[in-house]
């Protein structure tokens, strides 16, 4: 090359070094910082794509710590709600102590009332005083706030508020409709003439359990119902007694109006009617006698009570008594009201006519219904004959043989979905709604609804990486004090001194089952509680920590692929870098002296 204004050569190389020296930076920086994307122009779709996986890594880890934190609040609510667990026991025992007064003196069981009341107390102190990071725990603020019309809480017993997320709603509408009623376990027995034909043994069992009765011979309806009542509180299993339904008669006169008459059966109380009772006859008679005055005279039998009615004649012997006479004759006989009442057609003008005997009919015999003590599928009802002749059956109406009844759990739909029903009570789960619905017996009739909102409260947990209804749990803890403790037995402050069931109270009307009752109703109430929160915490949050923990792994790893430095792959580039590098410079300084050569054609 001859000409030096323009050195091509430098050039080239001077372009080759710039490269390599970028090359190299690139690779320091990769090297220094440990990632491959230090800024947009290193890898544009791979920036935006890193941003998103760091996002989701961030917000995986606030969930993970979120459900840490969730989980630290059940398990502090649990400690408390196991103490209360321990008090309730204590208290069990003590009661059970102090119903055995036949070896206590007076003062050993006021002892046990006075440690009965402390623990009372210390149950409404552990209530008051558990607490997170300041909030209340089980002192009902962290319950649900529901709202119901009148009409509807009449319709329910109870209800609760387990778990409900809000979303984007201010509150949540539960409407339950009663699809099939809850049942009963029954068997009807019907009565015989005269009670039982002979000595009969049977075992009447139930879901608290059996006792063998042993009923005498002519043994009335009544007594056997006071029989089956007398160990009700061993099997749970009572009898009532529906007592015979009056007949009826109809004289109709076809051959005159306003001569009907019609004749109810007036025996009000089993005292007259009797089980199955006489049958009640009446007729009228012509007396083939002229001028004959209407009266009446009775006809009785074993099995027949026959009102005999001889009608009045005219002078000639034709029959002149008319329907409101003979009804007048009839009401002014106080023998004859104690049995029938009478009722004449239109203004009994029409004269009636002889009419052989006939019985009232229509009417039903006494019964009794053996029933379980509450509704469900978990209730039922034996009657088991050892000996002698007792036929059950189904109903009455139905008649047909049975000695076992089972009784059938609720069907309703809660918001359209079918609930699970567990005696009158039904119970509806979802991933954002536990709630549950019992019913009273009145309202326990098909497409009977109840409505309930939910306005608030509870307490709101967001475990998952999305903020929405799907990774958030809203938990309801309802208050734990005496006031709440308990059941349909009553409530936990009532044992306590002047609660009306302590055990000072204990007597004919306070019986020691009570109490025991209300203790083991609380104790149930609370493990229930216990074990839910405990589903949730092991099912959901711990759970939710452990898939949260392998999404956190993959997705830290997919962002690491694209944003992390390989150190032997730059390592390499480096090296490769450095010699270019180098080369570069040696192969400029040969570019930058060949321009020198020019100088020795000017010699």
């Amino acid at each position: 090359m001859t000409r030096i204004n323009t050195n091509v050569a430098a050039l080239r190389g001077l372009r080759s070094l710039n490269k390599s020296t970028s090359l190299l930076d690139t690779s320091l920086t990769r090297l220094s910082t440990g990632m491959k994307i230090n800024s947009g122009k290193d890898n544009p779709s791979g920036l935006i794509a890193s941003e998103t996986l760091r996002s989701q890594v961030s917000a995986i880890e606030q969930s993970i710590k979120n459900s840490n934190r969730a989980s630290n609040v059940i398990a502090t609510a649990d400690s408390a709600l196991g103490e209360v667990t321990n008090l309730l026991n204590q208290v069990r025992g003590l009661v059970q102590e102090g119903l055995n007064e036949g070896a206590l003196s007076q003062d050993e069981i006021e002892a046990n009332q006075l440690q009965i009341d402390t623990a009372l107390s210390a149950i409404n102190r552990i209530s008051a005083n558990t607490s997170f990071a300041g909030d209340k725990l089980i002192d009902g603020s962290k319950a649900f706030r529901t709202q119901a019309s009148a009409t509807d809480s009449a319709k329910l017993s109870d209800y609760q508020v387990n778990e409900a997320v809000f979303g984007s709603s201010s509150s949540i509408t539960l409407d339950a409709t009663v699809v099939t009623a809850a049942t009963q376990a029954s068997l009807d027995y019907s009565a015989v003439d005269g009670g039982l034909a002979s000595a009969t043994t049977i075992e009447v069992g139930g879901k608290s359990g059996s006792q063998v009765l042993f009923l005498g011979a002519s043994s009335s309806l009544d007594n056997v119902k006071d029989a089956v009542n007398g160990v009700s509180d061993i099997t749970g299993v009572t009898a009532t007694k529906t007592n015979k339904v009056a007949s009826n008669l109809s004289f109709n006169n076809a051959n005159a109006t306003n001569s009907g008459l019609t004749f109810t059966d007036a025996r009000t109380s089993d005292s007259v009617l009797g089980d199955t009772g006489q049958n009640i006859k009446v007729q009228f008679v012509d007396p083939s006698a002229n001028s004959a005055t209407a009266n009446i005279s009775f006809s009785n039998t074993n099995t027949d009570i026959t009102i005999v009615v001889s009608l009045g004649t005219l002078a000639n012997g034709d029959i002149s008594s008319n329907a409101a006479s003979i009804k007048t004759l009839l009401d002014g006989n106080a023998d004859v009201n104690a049995l029938i009442s009478t009722a004449q057609e239109g203004d009994g003008s029409g004269v009636v006519e002889a009419e052989a005997a006939a019985a009232l009919s229509g009417g039903t015999n006494a019964y009794l219904t053996f029933s379980a003590g509450n509704y469900g599928s978990d209730e039922f009802v034996d009657v088991n004959v050892l000996n002698g002749t007792f036929n059950t059956v189904d109903n009455v109406t139905d008649n047909n043989a049975l000695q076992r009844a089972i009784g059938t759990d609720i069907v309703t739909r809660i918001n359209g979905q079918v609930a699970q029903g567990s005696g009158l009570t039904a119970n509806i789960r979802s991933q954002q709604l536990d709630a549950s619905f019992s019913f009273t017996s009145a309202a326990n009739t098909v497409n009977n609804t109840a409505s309930l909102t939910i306005t608030g409260g509870g307490s709101l947990f967001q475990i998952g990486q999305d903020v929405s209804a799907a990774g958030q749990i809203g938990i309801g803890i309802e208050a734990v004090n005496t006031a709440r403790l308990g059941g349909v037995s009553g409530k936990l402050f009532e044992i306590g001194s002047g609660g009306g069931k302590s055990l000072l109270d204990v007597g004919p009307s306070v019986p020691g089952s009570d109490l025991v009752n209300i203790i083991e109703e609380s104790i149930n109430r609370v493990s229930t509680l216990r074990g839910r929160l405990g589903a949730v915490q092991k099912n959901v949050i711990e759970t939710n920590v452990s898939s949260l923990g392998v999404a956190l792994e993959n997705i830290s790893e997919a962002r690491s692929q694209i944003v992390d430095t390989d150190f032997a792959v730059e390592t390499a580039n480096m090296t490769k870098a450095q010699i270019l590098n180098q080369a570069g410079i040696s192969v400029l300084s040969i570019a930058n002296q060949n321009p020198q050569q020019v100088l020795s054609l000017l010699r």
